[in-house]
Order: C-alpha cells, then sequence, then structure tokens
C-alpha cells in the first residue's frame, strides 16, 4: 500500500491492489447502494472495521501450565456461583481448549458443576 498527500491537501490518497473479483463485487455494490465511488465505498468499509476492532475485546493468551492453570482457574471460581468457560478463559488470559480441559477435569473429580 502507498500513502501520498492528495494534490488539494484535504485527505492522503493511498493506492491499493485487490483481487479483481472483489473490484467487481465492490463497483456491483456501490451501484447498487448509490455512492458516489469506489472511493467512497472503501472508505465506510475501512471506517466500519476500524471500529469493529476498536470495539473488539482483545484478550492476551499468556503460557499456561496445567498446574498452574488448575490453580488459577480454581482461585477464580472461589466465591462465584456459576461462570462460562469462556469467561475463565478471557478473565485469565488463557486458552480456550486449555480451560475447557482443566474444568472438564475439575468437574469429573467433583470440584465443580458443570
Amino acid at each position: 500500500m502507498h500513502c501520498m498527500q492528495s494534490a488539494k491537501g484535504r485527505k492522503p490518497t493511498i493506492s491499493l491492489r485487490l483481487p479483481r473479483r472483489l473490484i467487481e463485487e465492490i463497483d456491483k455494490l456501490v451501484r447498487s447502494t448509490r455512492m458516489h465511488s469506489r472511493t467512497e465505498f472503501v472508505e465506510r468499509a475501512v471506517e466500519t472495521y476500524v471500529d469493529d476492532l476498536r470495539e473488539a475485546l482483545i484478550v492476551v493468551v499468556q503460557e499456561w501450565t496445567e498446574s498452574k492453570a488448575r490453580a488459577a482457574i480454581l482461585r477464580y471460581l472461589k466465591g462465584r456461583r456459576a461462570t462460562y468457560v469462556t469467561d475463565i478463559a478471557e478473565a485469565l488470559g488463557m486458552d480456550l481448549d486449555l480451560a475447557f480441559r482443566i474444568v472438564g477435569s475439575l468437574a469429573k473429580e467433583g470440584q465443580v458443576v458443570d
């Protein structure tokens, strides 16, 4: 992607390469939505995607050993009546598969209830 200042100085200009099929799809959508140009379409699409990413919750996954994950989950559950495994994984920055595996093991041992 190349970025340069437009001649009028209003907005920077970028040039980007897209697959022909995507450009054709964009052109159809521009016509059907009565947008003025590909530029308007791409600008709106990028703004929407940036907004989505800004609002998305980013979870940092840490490295866990089985024993540390088990202890962390038990600490997390202390005092809570119920929670979802996905909430546990998100709160602890734990890989979802590992969280499900540990909670499954704890359930088999009777330490938590499914």
